[in-house]
């Protein structure tokens, strides 16, 4: 084995070993985006709240769960709570999903409603299905302490 050998299988072993590749990054990768930017952030996010309470709150269907609700405030508060949810820079500080839902008796059927308002309102604004299918699975996992179960 010559020198030049030597030294070159040296090398390889020593970055070989250490896990260096020329096809490390340089720089540190960009963290994934938070399903709150890929839900297209705040503004996006409000509109598709204000869209799927207008629409929930006047049908047939689920409308007595509106019954004397304040809707801006409601949307303000969802806006907020789903925002914190989707890994959004908001901190959702109100009542518990079961407490601000106790007494409403609301059915899994008028829940279904408005999980189809939020999807279509979601459509509208332009998401993609992986994306409201994530927020579809963080939100299912509230239905139980919605339906004070």
């Amino acid at each position: 084995m010559t020198l030049r050998t030597g030294i070159t299988a040296a090398m390889f072993t020593f970055y070989a070993l250490s896990g260096v590749t020329a096809c490390a990054p340089t720089v540190p990768l960009a963290p994934a985006p938070s399903l709150f930017e890929r839900l297209g952030g705040m503004a996006n996010v409000r509109a598709v709240v204000d869209d799927f309470v207008s629409q929930v709150s006047a049908d047939p269907r689920s409308k007595r769960t509106f019954d004397g609700v304040n809707l801006s405030r409601l949307k303000a508060s969802v806006t907020t709570h789903l925002c914190s949810l989707s890994g959004g820079p908001c901190k959702y500080e109100g009542d518990s999903m079961a407490l601000a839902h106790r007494g409403m008796a609301l059915t899994p059927e008028e829940l279904n409603v408005m999980g189809d308002y939020v999807d279509r309102a979601l459509i509208r604004r332009g998401v993609a299905r992986t994306e409201r299918d994530e927020l579809k699975a963080i939100l299912d996992r509230l239905a139980g302490e919605v339906l004070n179960k």
